[in-house]
């Protein structure tokens, strides 16, 4: 029984588990398999390469983690991120704002669809999944429709210069990735607000019996999932330099193929911030392989759906062997 919230949580606690970590040694493995049959993959520059692309990728699956966590799913994050970078562009542009106030409004503005979403969710117990292909599908043509309308514009260097600062030799949003991973981490350990995500996720009736409005709580991550997949593709798109169309292009795929492999659960109840920050590594630094070997694009992406349906296999039967022992 938790002394915080009176809700006992269906597994077990474990100081460690070497299962639980599998995500670690996968990605140790990728990487000497790929410095040994690559020469220029374990160098600063291309790891330092790498890990800037996955920094902006990884805040996406900030939110996407603490709503798997619950038992939601959100597939538009891959819509949002590239809608944060079009809204941007849309400030930027038309309202002549500086990058700080846009990137705001941005976020903003991306929070309030990720809120309605989450809002629609809980109200009239819609299934997530499919919601948020529909929020998917109406962002991505909102996507489209910004961009055409200032195609070829380019941001102007004061607009575009923050994200490629560096700190102490490396970009400031790898140092945010690991800081972000590392507090929500423990906050998800510690802190009795972000623990009680894993008990609704395990029983969300039981949660609201013991007086934890867990509708709030979902309606506040799909938001924050949407706004952290917004600030993701506003980097990405400054680092481009201009709002492009293929910006957050099949990233829901990835983000939850990263989420999975890394142990959350598709049915709620597990998951972890640095394990999905090591997924992230995992999925991005596997491509970047791929992509070096000449393996075709359309070949890469057999292998990331084979990866996927084999975590979620996976998942399925570790769900149903905790199901078994808690019957």
């Amino acid at each position: 029984m938790d002394k915080n919230t009176g809700i006992a949580p269906n597994t077990k606690t474990r100081i460690f588990s070497f299962a639980d970590w599998m995500i670690v040694y996968l990605v140790v493995a990728l990487f000497i398999f790929l410095s040994l049959t690559r020469n220029a993959f374990f160098t600063y520059s291309n790891i330092h390469s790498i890990l800037h692309e996955v920094s902006f990728n990884f805040y996406a699956a900030i939110g996407f983690t603490l709503l798997i966590i619950m038992g939601e799913l959100d597939l538009s994050v891959g819509s949002l991120f590239g809608f944060g970078g079009a809204m941007m562009g849309f400030f930027v542009f038309y309202y002549k704002m500086s990058a700080p106030a846009a990137i705001a409004l941005a976020m903003a503005v991306s929070a309030l669809i990720g809120f309605a979403a989450g809002f629609l969710v809980v109200k009239f117990r819609l299934n997530s999944m499919m919601l948020t292909i529909g929020v998917m599908m109406a962002v991505k043509g909102l996507n489209w429709y910004l961009v055409n309308r200032f195609s070829g514009r380019q941001f102007a260097l004061s607009a575009r210069r923050f994200v490629s600062v560096n700190l102490f030799g490396v970009k400031w949003t790898i140092l945010l990735m690991v800081l972000i991973a590392a507090v929500m981490e423990i906050l998800l350990a510690k802190s009795r607000h972000l623990k009680q995500l894993y008990y609704i996720g395990h029983n969300v009736d039981t949660t609201i019996l013991y007086g934890l409005n867990a509708n709030a709580v979902k309606c506040v991550c799909f938001a924050v999932s949407a706004a952290m997949s917004a600030f993701g593709g506003i980097l990405m798109t400054a680092r481009l330099a201009h709002p492009n169309v293929t910006v957050g292009s099949n990233l829901e795929i990835s983000i939850i193929t990263a989420a999975v492999i890394s142990g959350a659960s598709i049915f709620g109840g597990r998951g972890s911030i640095v394990r999905t920050m090591f997924g992230v590594i995992f999925v991005f630094t596997l491509i970047n392989g791929m992509t070096s070997f000449n393996v075709n694009t359309y070949i890469q992406q057999i292998i990331l759906g084979a990866i996927l349906i084999l975590a979620i296999y996976l998942d399925i039967r570790a769900n149903a062997d905790l199901t078994g022992e808690r019957a």
